[in-house]
């Protein structure tokens, strides 16, 4: 199965680099967004998000696909030179 044009291996891939390189939470945070929301959108506790962030946990199963395709819409805005704030 894929969505978005990726297999679930290779956005688990994609999501360990993010949080490896601390790329999950720069994403997180360049938007202005605290732990919690991103906690809520994806049913999960703000601490799991903060140990997703520090690499102490990795999401699996529906958590790292919800995970997933939270930053995967930050990294879209990023890539089209979008500003956060305001909108």
């Amino acid at each position: 199965m894929t969505t978005g044009g990726q297999s679930r291996a290779e956005r688990s891939a994609e999501l360990q680099t993010w949080i490896r390189t601390g790329r999950a939470r720069r994403l997180r945070v360049d938007a202005g967004l605290s732990q919690a929301l991103v906690a809520q959108d994806c049913e999960v506790s703000a601490s799991t998000v903060h140990r997703w962030e520090a690499g102490s946990r990795l999401p699996r199963g529906r958590n790292m696909l919800a995970y997933h395709s939270f930053l995967a819409h930050l990294v879209e805005h990023e890539q089209r030179g979008g500003e956060w704030g305001g909108e």
